[in-house]
């Protein structure tokens, strides 16, 4: 981080100096030949502050990073647990929003091997009420997680 402050520094300490030097250029002859040298000097001093800061980037290090399989597998379950809760949330919102009262909503999910999350099973416990609209909680669950759905009806399954 210091590099990039040191690299920004050296800019701002350039244009001060450019802005200073060009207030003292003659105005007749010699006004090239300045002009160059202000110009050579502002590219070399950016050259070397660009150079120092690639540098003091290649020095640095990572920490290094232990792997703990036990670690990782809390906080998998950890992120699946509050990723079912988030979803369920989301499902019981959208068939509010409908009209339709999930007695019940139970998410399975799982993480593949790149680190996905989906639905491996979404279950919908509803009452005999809503056991006609049996179609459109299918469809609505189907267009948001992709997922086809189990609707039962209190607890039991509906054909």
């Amino acid at each position: 981080m210091s590099a990039l402050s040191h690299l920004a520094l050296t800019i701002c300490y350039l244009s001060v100096a450019v802005t200073v030097l060009s207030l003292f250029l003659p105005q007749k002859r010699t006004r090239k030949i300045f002009s160059f040298v202000i110009g050579l000097f502002v590219i070399c001093s950016l050259i070397s502050a660009v150079r120092n800061t690639s540098i003091a980037f290649n020095e640095l290090k990572m920490e290094e990073f232990t792997y703990d399989s036990a670690d990782s597998d809390e906080y998998t379950d950890a992120v699946k647990q509050k990723t079912a809760d988030n979803l369920v949330s989301a499902i019981d919102e959208l068939l509010r929003s409908e009209g339709i009262e999930a007695k019940d909503i139970r998410l399975s999910l799982k993480i593949s091997d790149e680190g996905r999350i989906y639905a491996q099973e979404v279950v919908i416990y509803i009452g005999e009420e809503d056991l006609l609209r049996k179609q459109e909680i299918e469809s609505i669950i189907y267009r948001n997680l992709s997922k086809e759905p189990l609707v039962y009806v209190e607890k039991e399954e509906v054909e």
